[in-house]
């Protein structure tokens, strides 16, 4: 496929993860970046994919969702789609798709090629063993690229890995890309309160706050070359009061309503 990520090597499913995992892909105004990456994931990943979601909003452009018709036409029984209604912002469209899935691993990523699809065998793969809830992937990781990442942004990123894997006291090099496989129990069990980008990290901390195992596989991310990006710079502050709030509050007032009181 011209003009795509680099294809990383495909292995079958581990026989416990066939048919189980369930993607969840927002999608606002691409469209060869969608159709590659549902492409991709299912080139590499035939037998492990069980179905595709893919979150849109009301601001979804025209040629986007003519896109995502093509690909419920091409797989019927695998691709549909969910447009947000309750939640605003990237993390209100995770969840309110999350909530649709019956997948019991949940894969979840964007369509604009920042989340390398090639990179999902990976993910699958060491999920398979068993001994993990949450397989994240990191742009630090030797062998791992950050493509045309701007130098100072890089540097505040590195600091943030740095002071937030201490201080939660995990052996992770990227607690901020939201690219991640999840037992779906990690992604329903807790009281969530992001709906902006912040959510993705949010859904890393509360697990990890609550004991989760948490591995990390490298991935390649570059720039996206379709569309725009739709995170304002003043979500980062989000991140840093999560990161603190949640390091600091009892671990059962972080779980949902029905398993704990979350206020």
């Amino acid at each position: 496929m011209t003009g795509g990520p680099n294809r990383e090597q495909s292995c079958p499913p581990p026989p416990g993860l066939a048919g189980k995992v369930g993607v969840v892909i927002t999608a606002v105004d691409e469209t060869w970046s969608l159709r590659e990456t549902v492409d991709v994931l299912l080139a590499d990943n035939p037998d492990a994919i069980g179905e595709i979601m893919i979150g849109i909003a009301p601001r979804t452009t025209v040629e986007c969702r003519a896109v995502i018709a093509e690909l419920e036409a091409a797989h019927p029984h695998l691709v549909r789609h969910h447009e947000q209604a309750a939640l605003p912002g990237a993390g209100g469209a995770n969840r309110e798709c999350i909530a649709l899935m019956r997948s019991p691993w949940l894969l979840l990523m964007a369509a604009d090629l920042e989340t390398h699809p090639g990179t999902a065998a990976s993910m699958i793969a060491r999920a398979g063993s068993g001994d993990v809830d949450i397989v994240a992937t990191s742009r630090w990781l030797g062998g791992s690229r950050f493509g045309d990442y701007p130098p100072v942004k890089r540097v505040c990123n590195g600091l943030f890995q740095r002071l937030f894997s201490r201080l939660y006291g995990a052996r992770l090099t990227d607690m901020t890309f939201g690219y991640r496989l999840y037992r779906a129990r990690e992604l329903t069990r807790y009281a969530w309160r992001e709906t902006g980008h912040a959510f993705f990290f949010e859904t890393l901390v509360k697990p990890l706050r609550c004991g989760a195992r948490v591995a990390e596989v490298g991935t390649h991310w570059r720039k996206r070359r379709e569309g725009t990006t739709h995170m304002p710079e003043l979500e980062y502050l989000r991140y840093v009061k999560i990161g603190l709030s949640t390091r600091v509050r009892p671990a059962s007032r972080l779980l949902a309503a029905s398993k704990g009181d979350a206020h």
